[in-house]
């Protein structure tokens, strides 16, 4: 059986603390604004999103892992490309609210 810990936006201090381990942590995230505010997190922490590098949108198998959305590739410091870190962002999956009916209700 597959199992993994997925970081919520509260754990940022274990998260930094894998990835200074050179592991690659799992986070769950809404969208890319709750995204972007674990970047500037991080950022607190002296973690920089590493812009050049493009999300690695292939990274994990989504045929069993759906909600993967993307790994993002960060540096210990501003616009750098050295020893890089990278976190998979899981993304809640979307619910369509309007959908037709299956047995017409």
């Amino acid at each position: 059986m597959f199992y993994q810990i997925r970081y919520q936006t509260g754990e940022i201090k274990d998260m930094v603390a894998e990835m200074r381990k050179g592991s690659i942590p799992c986070m769950d995230v809404d969208d890319m604004n709750e995204f972007n505010w674990v970047v500037n997190k991080l950022e607190e922490h002296n973690i920089y999103l590493a812009k050049n590098i493009p999300f690695d949108k292939d990274a994990r198998d989504r045929i069993n892992e759906p909600e993967f959305e993307f790994r993002a590739a960060f540096s210990s410091s501003k616009d750098s490309e050295d020893n890089l870190m990278y976190i998979d962002f899981y993304f809640e999956p979307f619910v369509e609210e309007d959908y037709d009916p299956i047995f017409g209700d």
